[in-house]
């Protein structure tokens, strides 16, 4: 049958090291450590702990249910076997208690719904299942209340008195191991005293036999049974509870639909009344959108012009008579006059390009400048004032408010969500502003110069800016990642930090294969969006952009062509209207590019406002209630 050795002494003096190198966590640098009388280094790892069962004092718990931490023992367990091991660590009581059970989800961000002795007790039934030969407790009733500790440790010593395995325990209360067969007792990294109880205790000056006199003075036995008394009354309230919530449950689906709508609609009137007060700093940002559009419309202005001065005719010409008929274009007297002439209108409408060149130096500086600065402003003062608002909620929540929220997420609420607000105000201003500046400018400018050309634009426009937008969107990309706030929850950067900050308790539980299967699972799960329909159909999408684009440009080149030999409209003309709206395109792409997902801006509105109008149980900074004098 198995023994159980006790180690006990002074902190800092060894005790836990024993531990980890039983694990094989580290390897000694002098002497072996031996399991069967082979050498720990001669032996296969993976097999060796799998012969080991450890539980540490602060247990790790997996971010899944309590199932599943449990059978993280033995990946092939079935639920009865993780319901024996439950039962084996007097846990499975507690857990059918949970309204899911074994399902329960425990972890990082929700393992403070259960207490301490209930974790270590999932710990223990964790290390039971794997039938281990060899059973190590570190500590492992240290960190509990008295109550915790006598149920967790009643698990314990109906483990070690089956003789079922061998048992290393890490003694911080001496009550704790007096059953053992062996107690050592360990001080500066050497073992001064081994024996019994009865032997140890035999000894009058013993270094055990003092630590135990330290431990016993002011011992009070009546105060266990005050916390039994008071846990039965607690988990009868907690039942009471628990069905009146069940009574409580369900409205339909169709009303809680129609209710989020309302409550989404609601968020959005709220999140814009918050910009009320930055109004004038809207009208002075829209003045720069209004000088920003004008860029793209302005250099439809540039390209036409520089195409007439770059290919600007000159017609033969010869004012010698000896050198054939004489032919002067456009009635001078000389060839000479006739090339200055159109040197001199080359350089009148380089002269005109240079200025409408500073022009949109001018909107492009003064236009960027008044837009981002007003604009910048205003949002910075609305996710102030938001933010402000959410930290000062946060402050007033009660501590069981936090217990069942991971820190992520509440600094989250506190940055990003708050941070999408002004997407229901200055966003949609901005891009608005710059979009009618930019097309309509260069509709009317084009309507102005060549009237039939610009009806005909007019009707493909909706399919260029629909192949405008999507090639924008391949040449800058698209987040084709989890926005939600769930995608944290499982996500391949969760399982890595998870595992890679508990590699002890992976290493021990030898459960390198499950996380390196979760992380491939993680992935599978974020890429499984990227299949070969949902590809084809944004392949499709990119194929009519282009088609759109190409056809439309065709479409605008064959039809102007035919104006300018049928309807008298001079090159100018054409190049101008042509431009400006092809430009103005650009420009409807550059206001649309940036622009915040209206659904994740609606989630995010919502969780920032529930915070917001949450109202605290215990709030700290109310002025309700009386106060003693």
């Amino acid at each position: 049958g198995g023994q159980t050795l006790a180690f006990v002494g002074p902190s800092g003096q060894g005790k836990s090291t024993i531990i980890q190198l039983v694990e094989e966590f580290y390897r000694p640098t002098h002497g072996k450590v031996s399991y069967n009388g082979d050498d720990l280094k001669d032996l296969n790892v993976r097999w060796y702990r799998n012969e080991i069962g450890l539980v540490s004092q602060e247990p790790t718990l997996f971010d899944t249910t309590i199932a599943e931490n449990i059978k993280f023992g033995m990946p092939d367990a079935t639920q009865a076997d993780i319901v024996e091991a439950a039962k084996s660590a007097n846990a499975h009581d507690f857990i059918t208690k949970f309204p899911e059970g074994y399902d329960t989800m425990v972890g990082s961000s929700s393992s403070s719904q259960i207490s301490g002795g209930q974790k270590q007790r999932i710990a223990i039934a964790r290390a039971l299942l794997r039938k281990p030969k060899v059973l190590l407790l570190d500590e492992a009733t240290s960190a509990l209340d008295t109550e915790s500790e006598k149920i967790v440790q009643a698990a314990l010593d109906n483990i070690m008195a089956s003789k079922e395995l061998v048992t290393i325990v890490i003694a911080h209360r001496l009550s704790t191991i007096r059953g053992a067969d062996k107690i050592a007792y360990v001080s500066h990294g050497k073992v001064r005293e081994v024996g019994t109880y009865e032997e140890l205790m035999a000894k009058p000056n013993g270094h055990y036999r003092r630590l135990e006199q330290l431990q016993t003075l002011g011992e009070n036995d009546d105060r266990a049974t005050i916390l039994q008394n008071k846990t039965n009354f607690t988990e009868e309230k907690h039942g009471d509870e628990d069905k009146e919530h069940e009574a409580e449950k369900g409205t339909s689906a169709e009303e809680d639909a129609a209710a989020a709508k309302a409550k989404a609609k609601k968020n959005m009137e709220r999140a814009r009344s918050l910009a009320k007060d930055e109004y004038p700093l809207f009208l002075i940002g829209s003045l720069g959108a209004i000088l920003h559009g004008l860029i793209f419309p302005g250099q439809g202005f540039v390209f036409a012009y520089m195409i007439e001065v770059f290919y600007q005719p000159t017609d033969p010409c010869n004012d010698d008579p000896s050198a054939g008929a004489v032919n002067v274009p456009g009635g001078f007297s000389t060839c000479q006059m006739y090339w200055d002439s159109v040197a001199d209108d080359m350089k009148d409408l380089s002269i005109n390009i240079l200025y409408l060149l500073l022009a949109l130096i001018f909107c492009a500086l003064v236009g960027s400048i008044i837009m981002f600065k007003a604009f910048g402003t205003a949002t910075e003062r609305i996710n102030k004032r938001v933010r402000d608002e959410t930290f000062k909620s946060l402050v007033r929540q009660e501590v069981g408010w936090f217990d069942v929220r991971a820190v992520a997420e509440v600094t989250s609420q506190l940055s990003d969500d708050a941070a999408m607000i002004h997407s229901f105000s200055g966003e949609p201003i901005r891009s608005f502003v710059m979009t009618v500046a930019s097309v309509g400018v260069g509709l009317v400018t084009s309507f102005v110069f060549m009237w039939e050309f610009a009806f005909v634009a007019l009707g493909i426009l909706p399919f260029m800016a629909f192949g405008e937008y999507m090639n924008n969107q391949q040449m800058i990309g698209e987040d084709e990642g989890d926005v939600s706030k769930d995608a944290d929850k499982g996500s391949e950067g969760t399982v890595v930090v998870e595992t890679l900050s508990n590699m002890r308790t992976v290493a021990a539980l030898c459960m390198e294969t499950e996380r390196v299967d979760a992380y491939s699972g993680a992935l599978h799960d974020k890429i499984k969006s990227n299949t070969l329909p949902r590809n084809a159909i944004k392949g499709v999408g990119q194929g009519l952009a282009s088609f759109f684009m190409m056809w439309g440009y065709g479409l605008m080149f064959y039809f102007g062509s035919w104006l300018l030999l049928n309807r008298g409209y001079e090159m100018r003309d054409y190049l101008v209207s042509l431009f400006s709206l092809m430009l103005s395109l650009t420009g409807l792409a550059a206001a649309m590019s940036g622009l915040t997902d209206i659904e994740e801006a609606k989630a995010a509105a919502g969780r920032v406002f529930d915070l917001i109008d949450r109202q605290s149980e215990i709030d700290p900074l109310s002025d309700k209630g009386k106060k003693q004098e």
